[in-house]
């Protein structure tokens, strides 16, 4: 499990010169794996040489010492409408796998309320200029008053501020017309997949954040006040406070589901889990106790991996709370990104073949993990149920064969998803013949099979897809699972990586 093990607190005024230039060059070897388009200048002008009267910088270390993360905290105090105020600010920047937890937030928090007591009275805000929806969706999270948002207009007088505010920090407007979006560079790197699941994201703050700044994935940042009030801080303690308490709860809730009365109370628990899952909200009581004697619900912290790539187990995994990516390659580049609802593992299950990815929690989660046995009953029986596993094994496979083309690749993760809903899904017994017009594609999902035309061909692991340009006879040597793509007419018909039959 990939874990932040510790954490060293650095005033960069406290170093001698060279010190700083080594924190930097450390800090910056980092950063550049998180995001792109800021030079080490402008990188070390923003966090280690802040011009800020206060400057920390909390440094977040592996288990082998390695550098994992960086958090930097900014207090200015600038004179605004002639009173002397605090503006906090904050740099961030955690590598994927170690990202999940509460740690900046806590040391955040901490170093604002000693400057308020020492200063009673000020007025102090943090001021960010926001350049990714995870960001603002934590404020919003977090606190209870965070400009602007969604359910109330910013007042004028508030907007000016806000708009002298990004003046004073010199951040140019991308629009003239619009006061709260600046040109701020920094890109977080992300993965098509990551990138689309943000864009199709059903939380509201995160849909607040790009339709008020649509342009995040060019650099541009949404400014975003938010007022250190008491309410406000006493509202972030707050939520603070809650998720602390749900640590023993859940702790006590695990060891009750070791008791002998603790399995009447987790059937109930996984009934109810699944009931909230789309795959298997139709199912009636009855069948949902059946599929819950044989499951197992799982409580995990963040980074933690739920299995790994090549594994050989075929349970299926329901994610019922919190965010998991599913990685691939020794480089586990990030090919999906689930929430809440989502179902994974159904290739093994399915298939019967190895992990085809990892899979690792991106914030605390539960899941419900089902085993085959209880499941391939269920298929049977519910065509339903049997076609959503189905759908969702083809979408997986699908995406697995093409992700990355040049010919592929343009129709973008969504438009790619499209075309393969309009597809037909085709169950081929031992021998069955099937005969494919030219200008489909053929999507071999499980199983082995002849093509007419040339020597017998068994789909390897991960599937294969046959782009065909003229009449294929394709017959089934044992049970196969085929889906049968019209032309998508969007696609150039240059080099393809599909090959053609």
């Amino acid at each position: 499990m990939s874990r932040i093990a510790s954490t060293e607190i650095i005033t960069p005024k406290a170093l001698s010169a060279e010190a700083r230039e080594q924190l930097i060059d450390a800090l910056y070897a980092v950063h550049q794996q998180i995001f792109d388009g800021v030079e080490r200048e402008s990188f070390a002008r923003y966090v280690v040489l802040s011009k800020a009267e206060h400057t920390w910088i909390q440094v977040h270390k592996n288990e082998a010492q390695e550098i994992v993360g960086y958090f930097a905290f900014h207090i200015f105090e600038r004179r605004l409408n002639g009173a002397l105020t605090a503006v906090f600010r904050a740099e961030a920047g955690s590598l994927r796998e170690y990202r999940g937890s509460n740690v900046n937030v806590r040391f955040g928090l901490t170093l604002a309320l000693r400057y308020l007591l020492r200063h009673p009275g000020r007025k102090a805000f943090y001021l960010g200029s926001l350049v990714h929806p995870s960001s603002y969706s934590m404020f919003a999270k977090y606190c209870g008053e965070v400009w602007p948002r969604r359910e109330a207009q910013t007042p004028p007088e508030l907007s000016s501020f806000m708009d002298g505010l990004a003046n004073e920090f010199g951040l140019e407007r991308v629009d003239p017309a619009n006061p709260l979006v600046r040109q701020v560079g920094w890109q977080t790197r992300e993965t098509e997949a990551e990138r689309e699941y943000w864009r199709h994201c059903d939380k509201p703050a995160a849909r607040f954040f790009i339709d008020a700044n649509p342009g995040y994935v060019e650099g541009h940042g949404l400014v975003t006040v938010v007022p250190a009030t008491a309410a406000n801080i006493l509202h972030l303690i707050r939520v603070m406070g809650e998720r602390k308490l749900r640590q023993p709860v859940q702790a006590a809730v695990s060891l009750a589901r070791r008791l002998p009365m603790g399995a009447r109370m987790l059937r109930s628990e996984i009934v109810r889990q699944l009931k909230a899952a789309p795959l298997f909200a139709h199912f009636d009581e009855g069948t949902l106790k059946a599929v819950a004697a044989r499951a197992q619900i799982l409580d995990m912290p963040a980074g933690q991996y739920v299995f790994r790539e090549g594994d050989t187990s075929n349970e299926l995994y329901l994610l019922a709370r919190g965010a998991a990516y599913a990685l691939e390659g020794r480089e586990e580049q990030v090919v999906n990104e689930m929430g809440s609802g989502a179902v994974f593992g159904e290739i093994a299950m399915l298939a019967g073949e190895r992990r085809s990815a990892s899979i690792r929690t991106a914030t605390a989660s539960t899941l419900v993990r089902i085993p085959r046995e209880a499941l391939v009953p269920l298929l049977e029986g519910n065509v339903g149920l049997c076609q959503g596993v189905w759908q969702t094994f083809a979408e997986r496979r699908f995406e697995s064969l093409v992700r990355g083309t040049a010919r592929y690749g343009q129709l973008g993760r969504q438009g790619r998803q499209a075309w393969l809903r309009q597809g037909e899904h085709r169950e081929l017994a031992p021998h069955q013949v099937l005969t494919v017009e030219p200008g489909s594609h053929l999507l071999v999902l499980s199983g082995a099979v002849e093509f007419a035309h040339a020597a017998p061909l068994m789909a390897p692991q991960g599937g294969l897809l046959l782009e065909v340009e003229r009449p294929l006879r394709v017959v089934a040597q044992e049970s196969a699972r085929v889906v049968l793509l019209p032309r998508e007419a969007t696609l150039p018909r240059e080099a393809s990586p599909a090959q053609a039959a």
